[in-house]
């Protein structure tokens, strides 16, 4: 469990209540090992472009961004182009 001096020297730097740290705390957490577990599913070959983006919790536009910093080969398929050109109509 997180420490109560950490949540407490993290409330004093962004000056925020102690609650309202730790909420924010366990948002970033979360948000960040979804994005792990997505990027480890898609180089492991057991998720696609589009399922990744949504284990991530993040847009496909922001998918490709992420895996352009990352380095990650993108692969997707005609159904998957197919699939987003129908949705944006």
């Amino acid at each position: 469990m997180i420490a109560n001096q950490e949540i407490d020297e993290l409330a004093k730097l962004l000056g925020i209540g102690r609650e309202e740290a730790f909420k924010m705390a366990l948002k970033e957490g979360i948000k960040e090992l979804r994005l792990r577990k997505a990027i480890e599913l898609y180089v492991a070959g057991k998720a696609s472009v589009k399922q990744a983006a949504r284990i991530a919790g993040i847009s496909l536009a922001d998918w490709f961004k992420v895996a352009k910093d990352k380095g990650l080969l993108i692969q997707i398929t005609p159904d998957e182009i197919e699939d987003e050109v129908k949705a944006l109509e």
